[in-house]
């Protein structure tokens, strides 16, 4: 009779335990859902730890984690988990841009360099290389800059993209094309040469009139050359910086 009785037994128990474990899972599924309902990303965090530790072969759960530590501008997190991520799956495009960005946000500049480089690989994205080009600004790599910029500006295509460029006071849609015309000439700037930075701010401007920080870079070149006593300006920025994708 033991010998029946046992292997039933055991059958029950490991039933009602998948049950359980079943239960206890879509409980968390359900505090997940609600914490995103109303914003709170901590419980969702929280649940979502719960949910990875009753399921842990579902990878969607990691996605999930990578993406709310991402949209809670929890950087460090994100990018981690993403590489985790990447370990067991390398082709994954949108957790290696998730990388990339989270990177980019935290100043480590030469990882997300090699992260955008490897997008590009993968997809031949006018606005990856065009974060390549700026990072290679930050790094000081003027030549591999230029040379970035230049098949972006080399590209028909490049008219028809936008990216939103954050300055002091705001930001602004501007094509592509115009974004890295004043990037070119920012960079001349660094080299000191000001007839062929004043020649690309030109060529931006005469694309977007309303580009705000290529006024300002011209601005600045002018009033060098020309400078006005005891008059105070405001100081205009030449750095460019882009929101992420």
């Amino acid at each position: 009779m033991k010998k029946i009785l046992l292997p039933l037994f055991i059958t029950i128990s490991v039933i009602f335990n998948a049950l359980h474990a079943q239960d206890a899972f879509e409980i968390q599924r359900k505090a997940y859902l609600s914490a995103l309902k109303y914003y709170d990303l901590q419980a969702a965090t929280v649940a979502l730890y719960n949910m990875i530790a009753l399921k842990p072969e579902r990878q969607d759960l990691y996605d999930s984690l990578a993406l709310l530590y991402f949209s809670g501008e929890r950087y460090g997190q994100a990018f981690l988990i993403g590489e985790e991520i990447l370990k067991k799956n390398p082709s994954r495009k949108d957790i290696l841009e998730l990388v990339a960005v989270s990177k980019q946000n935290l100043g480590l500049i030469k990882d997300a360099l090699a992260d955008y480089e490897k997008l590009y690989t993968l997809d031949k994205s006018l606005y990856y290389l065009y974060q390549i080009a700026t990072l290679q600004y930050q790094l000081k790599r003027y030549g591999e800059c230029v040379a970035s910029l230049d098949q972006i500006i080399a590209n028909p295509d490049s008219d028809k993209q936008k990216v939103n460029i954050n300055f002091q006071g705001g930001s602004q849609e501007v094509p592509m094309r115009a974004a890295a015309l004043n990037v070119k000439g920012i960079c001349a700037m660094e080299l000191n040469q000001e007839e062929a930075a004043k020649d690309n701010f030109n060529k931006a401007l005469a694309i977007f009139p309303e580009f705000v920080l290529a006024k300002g870079n011209l601005d600045l070149i002018n009033k060098k050359k020309n400078p006005v006593p005891d008059t105070k300006t405001p100081s205009t920025s030449v750095k460019t910086t882009t929101t992420p994708k």
